[in-house]
């Protein structure tokens, strides 16, 4: 397994969404969210998730989308598609949290990630992991490796319809969100804890000197 770097397993954890969150953000009881942790810039494929969400929302007329980040160019890749593609009523723009962020994590029912950040990181797969949040994502730099396959989520095409049917097989069966979220959970304390990552890159290390 690569070194993908710890998560806070404390801060972290599985919890259910805050009832007063829900509503603050005008969340109904049947309302469904994926949740997307991502800097708002241009190459972070936002095309391709408001297209995706825009697929979904047609078929199901309670999903919601929730945006965790923020960027210079929020009009542009994000609220004018949005309005486009109509939207804005389903999209909700958290923008960048720091001490609630873990609450607005798990309002979540689904958690996505599209593109690495620009250090090659996917810090927002291991918090959603550590959450108990299954995950779909895209099969690009290290992330097939830290969502399993139909284990913790789901690794899909870059196509909207891709997109869309791997929400839309989570979203719609809540016993299947619950193992697979209590998988991911198992393998965030397995894998990413910052103890297991120390020892992996100690190992890591050692590897690397007797190579030398």
């Amino acid at each position: 397994m690569g070194f993908f770097g710890s998560v806070d397993l404390r801060r972290f954890s599985p919890n259910e969404p805050d009832p007063a969150l829900r509503r603050e953000l005008s969340l109904a009881p049947h309302h469904k969210v994926v949740g997307i942790v991502a800097r708002v810039q241009r190459h972070r494929r936002f095309d391709l998730l408001l297209d995706a969400f825009s697929e979904l929302a047609g078929r199901d007329s309670d999903v919601r989308l929730l945006l965790l980040g923020r960027g210079t160019f929020m009009d542009e890749i994000v609220r004018e598609p949005a309005e486009r593609l109509g939207l804005s009523d389903r999209l909700i723009l958290a923008g960048y949290r720091t001490q609630d962020y873990p609450k607005f994590l798990s309002l979540a029912d689904v958690l996505t990630l599209l593109v690495p950040g620009s250090d090659g990181g996917c810090r927002a797969l291991l918090e959603a992991a550590a959450c108990g949040r299954p995950v779909v994502t895209t099969p690009r730099g290290a992330m097939p490796e830290i969502v399993v396959h139909g284990e913790t989520g789901f690794v899909v095409e870059e196509t909207p319809s891709a997109l869309a049917e791997g929400w839309e097989r989570l979203l719609s069966d809540q016993q299947r969100r619950v193992e697979m979220g209590q998988a991911a959970r198992r393998r965030a304390e397995l894998h990413f804890a910052p103890s297991e990552v120390a020892m992996q890159a100690e190992a890591l290390y050692h590897e690397a000197h007797a190579r030398s």
